[in-house]
């Protein structure tokens, strides 16, 4: 390798450096000097020491706190569970159906107190995530502050002669170093500095994003507590009402059980014959086709879910519907899709009421506990269209001999056969 050699004069003397001593220091030193006049200061410093915010470590304590009340919650609703299990297993009797919604009670009584705990817990969250935030944005003001300080240095030497220059004006190598180290040094503290100040914003995002999320699990958690608040409700009215009918009494219990199993199996059978005749009477067509089902009460809670294993009267039957919660007495109802009406039976009466509605594609629904219904059989409606009035009051007009309060019992029913209405709901 040929080393060039620069000659200048400074004082009436002749000096020289090589090209080489040039690439060694801007290629080793340089570096080298850039690690060692760093300020320490990396990613490591954008974690924050909540330890350092009394606030901040109050909160993560209450946070521990109610989490462990929630550990202790579920080991207890899983002994419950348990405990119904078994009892479900044993043959019907009145005691026995007795004491499985009675641990049911208890059971829902301890959702409930979890779902208050997670709704205090998360409040507790989205509080410790707003001080993190404040904290997280109060770093990216002061990375900025020290990158403006920064660019205003690195501006002044930008303001100075080039190296070769300074060289000259100095006369010394050592000189040149100091001068060009410096310079280095800052503009690798400046481009450190955006590096921390880019993962700063990043945690940032995410932080914004988490807070989000907890805010959206906070609202479901609120729906289920007043989902739980409703089944509660419902689980004691269904002992009462065991209670009421059988005044306490085995033979009553066998005779109800007996009697409430042959109006379920009736009511089955008429609503698969009434579509089979249905679709007969419609073979040359008639039926419009919507694109998707829509939900058919403004409400969304569920209070009991299709198959539910706790639903209250599974010992005499599997629940063939979602219970439709929310829904106060004289709920508007509205068609979830287009359809020919098979079959409004209602009479005025105390006996279950229901609306049966066919519609394309091999699916119908059925709309029970109605209180009062704005349609009649032969009839044609159009998707969103209010077909009813919502019921299930105990002992109210169309409630039947099993409901557990104001609900909308809705099936939908592929072929005559009973699916999950979920699977078919936006």
């Amino acid at each position: 390798m040929k080393i060039k050699i620069l000659h200048f004069v400074q004082d009436g003397k002749c000096h020289k450096i090589t090209i080489l001593a040039l690439y060694v220091a801007v290629n080793f030193l340089f570096p080298l000097n850039m690690l060692a006049q760093d300020n320490g200061q990396g990613l490591s410093d954008i974690q924050v020491v909540d330890q350092a915010d009394p606030e901040m470590q109050k909160l993560k304590d209450e946070i521990r706190s109610y989490q462990a009340k929630l550990t202790d919650l579920d080991k207890q609703k899983a002994d419950y569970e348990n405990t119904i299990k078994v009892k479900r297993q044993q043959i019907n009797n009145l005691s026995n159906q007795l004491d499985i919604l009675g641990d049911n009670v208890s059971k829902l009584q301890l959702d409930i107190q979890s779902a208050t705990l997670e709704i205090q817990k998360t409040d507790l969250e989205i509080a410790n995530l707003g001080l993190e935030i404040n904290h997280q944005q109060k770093m990216v003001d002061d990375q900025k502050v020290k990158m403006s300080d920064i660019l205003r240095t690195v501006d002044a030497y930008d303001r100075k002669k080039s190296y070769l220059e300074v060289l000259v004006l100095k006369g010394d190598l050592g000189s040149f170093f100091k001068e060009a180290n410096e310079l280095q040094a800052l503009e690798a503290n400046l481009n450190n500095q955006l590096k921390v100040n880019q993962e700063l914003k990043n945690q940032l995002e995410e932080k914004k994003q988490n807070l989000e999320g907890r805010r959206k699990q906070l609202d479901d958690l609120k729906n289920k507590l007043a989902e739980n608040n409703e089944r509660l409700a419902g689980e004691q009215v269904a002992k009462d009402q065991l209670l009421s009918a059988t005044k306490g009494q085995e033979a009553s219990f066998q005779k109800l059980l007996a009697q409430v199993k042959a109006e379920q199996g009736q009511i089955n059978s008429d609503i698969q014959n009434l579509e089979v005749q249905a679709r007969k009477k419609l073979a040359g067509g008639g039926l419009s086709t919507d694109s998707a089902f829509i939900w058919p009460t403004s409400s969304r809670k569920i209070n009991a879910y299709f198959h539910d294993p706790d639903y209250p009267y599974r010992y005499i039957f599997e629940h063939p519907a979602i219970d439709v919660g929310g829904t106060p007495q004289g709920t508007p109802i509205r068609a979830a899709r287009s359809g020919y009406v098979a079959k409004v039976k209602y009479d005025g009466t105390k006996g279950y009421a229901y609306i049966l509605l066919v519609h394309s594609g091999g699916l119908s629904t059925v709309y029970g506990h109605i209180s009062k219904p704005y349609i009649k059989e032969d009839d044609y409606v159009v998707q969103g269209e209010v077909i009813a009035l919502s019921g299930g009051m105990p002992g109210s007009v169309g409630s039947g001999n099993l409901t557990t309060g104001p609900h909308l019992h809705f099936e939908v029913r592929l072929n005559g056969i009973p699916v999950d209405p979920l699977q078919y709901l936006p």
